[in-house]
């Protein structure tokens, strides 16, 4: 996992602020892969039942306040599918190969 435990913590506690202390938070994409370099941050959000008007809005609060903390970074946060909504692939590849922060 190509994350510094600095930036690990840091996302675990502003995302536990935002989102709630009950989310889970997975990595996922090329970070996972220590061998390779560069890439951004994705990042997959369960357990945030909220409407996507709702989470749109915590999205972006969250990311103002991690680029805040880590400094710029390109990050992007897929959330879990509502209860009743089909899986999407990116959500799909996401469960299926994200490393639990």
């Amino acid at each position: 996992m190509r994350l510094t435990q600095v930036q690990t913590e840091t996302i675990k506690r502003i995302s536990a602020e935002i989102f709630g202390a009950d989310v889970r938070l997975k990595l996922f994409g090329s970070r996972v892969d220590d061998s390779r370099y560069g890439g951004d941050i994705d990042l997959y959000v369960t357990g945030y039942n909220h409407s996507v008007d709702h989470q749109v809005k915590a999205r972006l609060l969250f990311l103002v306040k991690v680029k805040r903390a880590i400094g710029e970074q390109r990050i992007d946060v897929v959330f879990a599918p509502l209860l009743g909504e089909p899986i999407m692939p990116i959500q799909k590849i996401a469960e299926e190969t994200g490393i639990l922060l």
